[in-house]
Order: structure tokens, then sequence, then C-alpha cells
């Protein structure tokens, strides 16, 4: 099975192989059609208590409900009603899906809800083999006379495009592979695609994203998607193009959407019927974007400011920062005990603009005077050492604690 995207021109008939950004659908694309989803129909009563059992695997959006009355003529019928049936003494729950989102016709998107990979988990599918094996006894049936928990569907309204994550959007945009299919492309004959890319990285107002070979053809689709979704926290969306291969651990990077894209020359370019590869389709990052790339960002209670196109900064390691630096102190202060020396010595090899150096040293930290460190901070690329002058002032991390160095890694430490 597939999920369906939205109706976008075949690759095959776009010059360029690579959508424009013009090719983004309106947001009433979006909200024009109605979903199925796979339900429960659970007692009343215990509500709260499944709700809290299938807490991972329940419907979850923004600003929607997940409980809904029953349904007449679905879930129940006038005849069962005249009989004592009281569909008022159960709850519809929504659950998640973990099947295809969209088939190309109502009855098709049924079967699939039906069919759910949902319904396999082990816990929903041993609430539901419970209550049908107990359905006689006075534990397993509703007070309707029926199994406790039955599977069922629902069809809501889709959200409206201001509610959906990057992810939903994506996956409506782009046709995605479902790993018990065995075919290999949509409904407009493009290929599918294995993952959906909607993580990214974000530093200050920039967003980051790494793309796949096979998401190339979609990535002003992608980046608009992430623009506008993180608007206006996000000002750019950049890709990285090539492997970190200085020694500065820099690499090349494109524009994909916001500040910096000249729309007008990416509209010529996939317009161009003689560029049939997206990799040639490029607005790279250059001397023009400098102050587009200067970002601030922060972490563990510190600010860094630094130039994201020409320094090594990585926002997904921000946990693995703080973890080592409370452990360093941590080390440090039971060394100093043991010890009683006056500061405990630190060497930062290669210290970039300053993630570890600034919150072991900055006078703003809580153990500044219990535990004093004195750290040596290093980086080879001048524009690092830069950026760890500039944030050991903004951090105040005096000289007396943080001695700032610009020098291959080797050279530092027989220095």
């Amino acid at each position: 099975m597939v999920v369906q995207s939205l109706p976008l021109p075949p690759l095959s008939t776009i010059p360029s192989s690579t959508y424009p950004p013009s090719a983004y659908p309106s947001p009433s694309c979006f909200e024009s059609s109605s979903l199925i989803y796979p339900a429960l129909l659970i007692p009343a009563r215990r509500t709260n208590e499944i709700q809290t059992t299938l807490k991972e695997l329940v419907f979850k959006e923004a600003k929607r409900k997940r409980v809904y009355a029953l349904e007449e003529g679905l879930d129940y019928t006038v005849k069962e009603v005249n009989g004592g049936y009281d569909p008022e003494k159960e709850r519809k729950l929504v659950l998640a899906r973990l099947g295809p989102a969209d088939t190309f016709t109502e009855e098709d998107e049924v079967k699939v809800a039906q069919n759910d990979k949902v319904f396999q988990d082990p816990i929903i599918k041993s609430m539901i083999a419970s209550s049908s094996q107990e359905e006689m006894s006075a534990e397993g049936t509703s007070p309707n006379g029926k199994p406790e928990i039955r599977p069922s569907y629902i069809c809501l309204p889709a959200s409206p495009y201001s509610l959906l994550s990057v992810d939903q959007v994506l996956r409506r945009i782009m046709p995605c592979h479902n790993d018990d299919s065995g075919e290999a492309s949509n409904n407009n004959g493009n290929p599918l695609i294995e993952e959906i890319p909607s993580s990214f990285e974000v530093a200050g107002h920039v967003a980051h994203v790494n793309l796949r070979e096979e998401s190339l053809p979609y990535k002003y689709l992608i980046g608009k998607a992430i623009l506008e979704k993180n608007n206006p926290k996000i000002r750019v969306v950049v890709n990285k193009i090539g492997n970190i291969e200085n020694e500065f651990r820099t690499f090349p990077m494109e524009i994909l959407a916001g500040d910096g894209l000249d729309i007008g020359l990416v509209e010529e370019m996939c317009a161009a019927q003689k560029v049939s590869d997206p990799n040639k389709i490029q607005i790279r990052v250059g001397p023009e974007h400098q102050s587009l790339m200067q970002v601030e960002v922060k972490e563990h209670g510190c600010r860094f400011k630094l130039d994201f196109a020409k320094v090594y900064w990585n926002s997904r390691l921000s946990g693995e920062h703080e973890y080592l630096v409370k452990q360093i102190v941590t080390s440090a202060h039971e060394e100093l005990m043991a010890t009683k020396k006056r500061h405990c010595i630190v060497a930062d090899v290669m210290g970039g603009v300053g993630p570890f150096a600034v919150p072991l040293t900055s006078a703003n930290a809580s153990h500044y005077h219990k535990t004093p460190i004195l750290c040596h901070a290093n980086d080879l690329n001048p524009v690092s050492y830069h950026y760890l002058e500039a944030n050991a002032k903004l951090n105040r991390c005096f000289s007396d604690r943080l001695v700032k160095h610009n020098l291959d890694g080797r050279a530092f430490i027989h220095k």
C-alpha cells in the first residue's frame, strides 16, 4: 500500500527533475479531504484507564479530540437501540495510524483503517481478544451485551494546514514508501521515498537538513515546509551538500528556503531543459551570506555566537555537552577536595567556539566559586578561535580561568 501524496506533476514532466518552490501546494490542498483512522469501541466508564494504558498508541494532534460518541449505522443500528442497546454507555477512542496514511478510494481507506498495524500491537490485541473470549461473562461484556473492547474506525476532517507538523505536510507532498509493500511508485509515477526527511537541526535562526539522494527532487518543497512551520523563529533552511573534508570540520551548504534564496533564479534553473541533476541546481552558501549565517544559540545557561557556515556546531550534541560538563565539574570537585589544590586544570584540544570551555569557566556558573576550573581551550580554525574569544566575553569567562589557543592539536598538546 502507498501513502497518497498531494497532486504534483510527475517528475518525468519536470525539465530539471526538481520541483521548483512554486510547486508547493496551497494550504487549501491540505484541508480538502477527510481521513479515516482506526479506533476502539470502549466502555465509557473505562475511558481514562484505557487512554492511559494506550498512551503511546492513541491519536495525537494539537487541538484535536481523541474520544467521540458512537456513530449510528457504523457502530450500532436503530434496531439494536430499540432492543435495549444504549450507545451512550460506550465511547470511540481514536488510535494512531501505523499503516499507510491515505489510499485512493474511500473503500480502500476503510479497509486500511480496519487492518491498520496498530491493531497488531500486543496490548491492543490482548484487549480485543480478552473481550471476545469473555463475551458471555460479566467481566468481559459491556452493559450493552457486547464485548467491552471492539475494533472500529472513524472519519475525521483533515487538520487545518496551520496545525499540521512538518512531518504531516511532507507525508502529503512526498510519496511515502511502506515497508510492507512491494510497489515502487505512486499514482503519478514518482519513486517512493523510503524515509520522510522531517527532522532537522536548529542553530539560532538557521534550520539545517542533510537530505538523502532520493529526497533531492523535493528539496525546495521540503525547505518551504520547514520554513513555514517554524516561522518566525527560522529565517533560512540549508542543506549539507558535501562531506566534512577540511581540517576545520566545516562543509558546503545550499539554501533551500528563506532569506538568501533567489527564488527567480531557482525557478529558471528548474525550468531549464539541460539540467536534470538536482545536485546541479543550487544556491550555495557563500561570502554574500555571511551576515545571514551568523547566529546565536543558548546551551546550559550560556550564549554562543558563531558563523554556522564557517565553524563546526551541532545542536544535537547539546545533551552530550551538558552531560560532559557536569561530569567534568563533578570530577574536578572530587579532585580539589582530595588534593586541596587551588583549581583543577582542563585541556580542550578541539574546543570549537566553546561548548565545553565556556560553561566550565563562566563566572555565571553555579560551580564557579565552589569548584574553580582553569581551562586551556584550543582550536585550529581561526574563525572558531575568534568566536571562542567573543563567547568568553559574552559569558564572563575571565583570563585567569579560560586561556585560549589557536594551534594545531598536536602543537597544543606538546606546548
